[in-house]
């Protein structure tokens, strides 16, 4: 019989994920599902103190949790690699591993999409890029796709147009659009890493007295519900967090109720654009 209860590890800061617009949603349309369906969430001590002393694994089946969500963070520490060998069901958000079903936002064609709008649409060919966390697998991904679709579209991108920031990271977004903008030729478009860091980069635009976007373009990524409400409504790539959370929800009790793991499946959930109006038409 099911104990009907899941257990939540939310990277080792809890309240870092709590309060992330995109994780947040995901971990609520997760619960919606999990709670029609008769399960209880169960959040796992995953700071490295507790860690020391109580297993990631002993944690899972001493409290008799039915599987496991791995909603961020590392998966390639040695305290977090032995639960996809566990032999409970494991699913994990943005983070392909053998051992769990994995749920993906498109990130790929996300960027993808988003790149192709400002340079053919949009007609823009001097790009700056910020981008997220060096070890993060998206941000590597996002990255990779938005140089190799510069580079099959024709644009050249130098070196000093694309930085190396962090997600969320408002200060060091802001410190690096104040490096793309003191060049001595300046991007028409900056590509921040993702909405809630480009607040920084707003910041400095306006503290210019720049005008967006005739005088500088940006768009961002995730379409957090804050900075939609900035004037202008920002150009962005929105992520379905609802579909990943239920998709995620969905998967785990399938495996849960036929006594199934994961095996390295990918669920990719697709993205689209928010047009908005910090893109200009160029000539």
């Amino acid at each position: 019989m099911n104990s009907r209860k899941i257990g939540v590890m939310a990277s080792i800061n809890l309240d870092s994920v709590l309060t992330h617009d995109l994780f947040s949603k995901i971990l609520d349309s997760f619960k919606s599902y999990c709670e029609q369906n008769g399960y209880v969430l169960v959040f796992i001590n995953s700071t490295e103190k507790y860690l020391v002393k109580h297993d990631v694994v002993d944690q899972v089946t001493g409290q008799g949790l039915d599987g496991l969500l791995l909603i961020t963070g590392d998966y390639d520490t040695p305290d977090i690699l032995p639960v996809f060998g566990a032999g409970f069901p494991v699913v994990t958000i943005d983070c392909q591993r053998d051992g769990a079903v994995s749920i993906m936002s498109d990130n790929d064609n996300g960027i993808k999409t988003l790149t192709e709008y400002v340079i053919n649409e949009r007609k823009h060919r001097r790009l700056g890029y910020i981008s997220g966390d060096a070890d993060s697998v998206v941000a590597q991904a996002r990255l990779k796709n938005f140089i190799s679709t510069c580079e099959r579209l024709g644009v050249e991108i130098g070196r000093e147009y694309i930085c190396e920031s962090r997600f969320r990271d408002v200060r060091l977004v802001a410190r690096r659009t104040e490096e793309l903008l003191n060049l001595d030729v300046p991007p028409t478009c900056i590509f921040f890493p993702d909405d809630f860091a480009a607040i920084g980069g707003i910041n400095v635009i306006r503290n210019r007295g720049l005008d967006v976007p005739k005088d500088i373009s940006y768009c961002g990524y995730d379409g957090v519900s804050l900075v939609s409400l900035f004037d202008p409504q920002i150009c962005t790539v929105m992520q379905d967090t609802e579909a990943m959370g239920h998709t995620a929800a969905k998967q785990m009790l399938r495996m849960i109720e036929n006594n199934e793991t994961g095996h390295g499946e990918e669920i990719v959930i697709p993205t689209r654009i928010q047009y908005g109006h910090t893109v200009s038409q160029l000539h």
